[in-house]
C-alpha cells in the first residue's frame, strides 16, 4: 500500500480503522483472560470445598500426574501420588471449620497461568476442641489442557506467621530434600549462573545484590511474612534481613529442582540449603520455592514474582 499517494482524509480513515481493529483485539484478549480467570477461580473454590469436606478424590483430580507441590515445612512432593498421600494424612488431622482462598493475581504465560492469592483456614484436631487459625499465601501453577480444562502442575503455600507446631503440618518428616547432584533434571546454564550469584549474595550478606535480582515491580513472598511489593519495599527488606544478627554462612547451595520455559520467560522450582553459625550456636536451614523469571530488554532475567518456603528440620 502506497501511503504517500493517499489523500489525507483517506489516510486518517485508515488509521482510525487500524486503531479500532487494535482496540477490538485488545478487548477480545481481555475477555478471554477474564473468562479463564473466572474458570480458575471456580476450580480453586472446588479445590477448597473438597479439602474442607475431606473429599480426597474430588480434591486430587485437580492435580497433574507430574505436579510439584512445595508446602510450608513439608519437603517437596513430586507427583500426584506423593501429593495425594500428603493431603490424605492432612485431611485426617484437621476438622475444617472455615476455609477460604481469595485470588489476587493471574499471570498468563501461553498455556500456563500462575494464580496467586491469600487464604484463611480454621480447624480443630480430632483430639482437641481448640481452634487453630492459619493465614497465608498460595500459588497455583495451572496448565491448560486440550479439552479446555486445567490441571495444577505446581503449587506452593506458606503462612504470614510462624506456626507453633510445624510437625502437625508435615508428613514423613524423615524424607530428605535432594542435593543439587541428586536432581535428575538438566538445568540451563543461565539458571546455574544466577543461582551461583544468589549464593554469593547470601554468603556475603549483600542485601543490595539480592534485591537487584528483582524487577522494579517485582513481588517477594518470604517465609512467615506478608508480601513485599516493589523495589521500594524489596531493597530495604533484604538489606535489613541480610544485616540482622552476627551470622556466618559456612556453606550454601541454591539450585534448580525443575523449570518450565514460557516463551522468553520461565518458571523455576528452586531449592536451597544453608549451614550457618552464630557466636553461641550453629545450625542449618533448607527450603524451596517458585520463581517467575521475566526476560528484560537487555536479555537478562529478573525475578517478577517469588515465593519461598522452609522445610521443618528435626
Amino acid at each position: 500500500m502506497n501511503f504517500a499517494r493517499m489523500k489525507p482524509y483517506h489516510l486518517f480513515s485508515l488509521l482510525l480503522f487500524l486503531c479500532a481493529c487494535d482496540m477490538r483485539e485488545q478487548r477480545s484478549e481481555v475477555q478471554v483472560f477474564t473468562s479463564v480467570e473466572q474458570q480458575l477461580q471456580r476450580l480453586t473454590e472446588q479445590l477448597t470445598e473438597a479439602e474442607a469436606g475431606d473429599k480426597l478424590e474430588e480434591f486430587i483430580v485437580h492435580y497433574d500426574e507430574h505436579a510439584i507441590s512445595m508446602p510450608e515445612y513439608q519437603t517437596t512432593l513430586d507427583g500426584r501420588m506423593a501429593i495425594r498421600n500428603f493431603y490424605d494424612q492432612l485431611f485426617r488431622r484437621q476438622i475444617v471449620k472455615f476455609f477460604q482462598r481469595t485470588s489476587q493475581e493471574f499471570i498468563h504465560r501461553d498455556s500456563t497461568i500462575v494464580e496467586i492469592g491469600t487464604f484463611k483456614k480454621e480447624y480443630v484436631s480430632p483430639d482437641s476442641d481448640s481452634t487453630i487459625t492459619l493465614t497465608g499465601k498460595y500459588w497455583h501453577i495451572w496448565q491448560a489442557l486440550p479439552d479446555g480444562g486445567f490441571r495444577i502442575k505446581g503449587e506452593a503455600f506458606g503462612y504470614f506467621h510462624h506456626v507453633d507446631d510445624p510437625t502437625a503440618l508435615i508428613v514423613d518428616g524423615k524424607t530428605a530434600q535432594p542435593n543439587e547432584a541428586e536432581v535428575q533434571r538438566e538445568t540451563p546454564f543461565e539458571l546455574k549462573a544466577y543461582n551461583a550469584l544468589m549464593e554469593k549474595g547470601v554468603r556475603t550478606r549483600d542485601g543490595i545484590l539480592r534485591a537487584s535480582f528483582f524487577t522494579d515491580d517485582g513481588i517477594f513472598f518470604p517465609f512467615a511474612d506478608t508480601a513485599v511489593r516493589g523495589m521500594d519495599q524489596i531493597k530495604p527488606y533484604l538489606i535489613s534481613y541480610s544485616n540482622s544478627g552476627k551470622v556466618t554462612i559456612d556453606s550454601i547451595s541454591c539450585y534448580t529442582y525443575a523449570f518450565d520455559l514460557l516463551g522468553s520467560d520461565l518458571i523455576e522450582y528452586t531449592m536451597f540449603k544453608v549451614s550457618w553459625r552464630l557466636p553461641d550456636r550453629s545450625g542449618r536451614t533448607e527450603g524451596k520455592g517458585i520463581r517467575v523469571w521475566k526476560r528484560q530488554a537487555d536479555n537478562s532475567l529478573r525475578l517478577y514474582r517469588e515465593i519461598g518456603t522452609h522445610n521443618h528440620l528435626p
